[in-house]
């Protein structure tokens, strides 16, 4: 059995590690909720964009469309993987990384040539440590999430598609459902598929009014605004989505270790205490033998 002392250094250090664990937990808490707020309102805004989009994608002729419209048939395939800078977060990494590299096998697969890109610092260092050879390591977009951000990184990605001619642009990240629940998942962000704009027609809480669209000064001039303005949403829209996944998943993993911390520390005290009692107890008997022999 250990000793008294050894209990309780062991008793102080669980409960140092508690307090972080804690404190982690309700900072990530706070910044989950400050992300499900702005998803919360980027979705109105997000529909009815994707609405007017596919109305004035309809009247643009297929070979007037914007390049970032049309199917390519030539060229690699860019794979961006979008993780975290920071750790303790469970298995998110590491779940992510396993599903990029699954969907860099699924287009070798295919006899398609794929490129790597990753955000964040620690899927960058488990690819750089395996040789992957990368097109970009992006180590500041997840520090501070804004629009502003996101419409930037998106139009460096439209600008790597045109420099590149990349065949399509993927991005593979954590859809998030809710604290506990995140969905992996690897989406075509360029070009812009039909079947993300054709979506919006199947939404039954759009504005009822009946309403024309007009596209001035020409449908492919409006319809270039409208596919940017979309792609910088869409892209903001999986960042959020990460953002929010990342702080679920380190909520969830901190509030795990607190729990073990409160279990190890139920333990240990009880270790401690029954040490302490046969401490006693040994002294009670040293004490009551020592009379015995005195007597005698």
């Amino acid at each position: 059995m250990a000793s008294l002392k050894e209990i309780r250094t062991r008793i102080a250090s669980i409960r140092s590690t508690r307090q972080i664990t804690s404190a982690m937990k309700m900072v990530s808490a706070s910044k989950l909720r400050k992300v499900q707020t702005n998803i919360v309102h980027l979705r109105r805004y997000a529909t009815i964009l994707k609405k007017i989009t596919s109305e004035a994608l309809e009247q643009i002729p297929v070979d007037q469309k914007s390049v970032f419209a049309k199917t390519r048939t030539s060229g690699d395939v860019l794979v961006i993987c979008l993780g975290s800078n920071k750790g303790l977060c469970g298995t998110y990494n590491a779940l992510l990384i396993k599903h990029t590299i699954r969907e860099l096998k699924k287009l070798e697969h295919q006899k398609e040539v794929a490129r790597l890109m990753v955000v964040g610092k620690k899927p960058a260092l488990f690819f750089q440590k395996k040789g992957y050879k990368l097109v970009e390591a992006d180590h500041e977009l997840m520090d501070k999430i804004s629009y502003e951000s996101a419409c930037g990184f998106a139009q460096k990605l439209m600008a790597l598609f045109l420099k590149e001619h990349f065949n399509r642009i993927i991005l593979v990240y954590n859809r998030f459902k809710n604290a506990v629940v995140h969905e992996l998942t690897a989406e075509q962000i360029l070009p812009l598929p039909d079947d993300e704009v054709r979506e919006a027609a199947e939404v039954d809480d759009l504005p009822e009014d009946d309403y024309t669209v007009i596209l001035e000064p020409s449908p492919q001039e409006a319809g270039e605004v409208l596919i940017n303005r979309f792609i910088c949403y869409n892209t903001y829209r999986i960042i959020l989505d990460a953002s929010a996944s990342e702080h679920g998943s380190r909520m969830t993993a901190m509030h795990k270790a607190t729990d073990n911390a409160d279990e190890m520390l139920k333990t240990l005290t009880l270790s401690y205490n029954k040490a302490r009692q046969a401490a006693v107890t040994r002294e009670l008997l040293d004490i009551v033998g020592g009379a015995s022999n005195g007597r005698k």
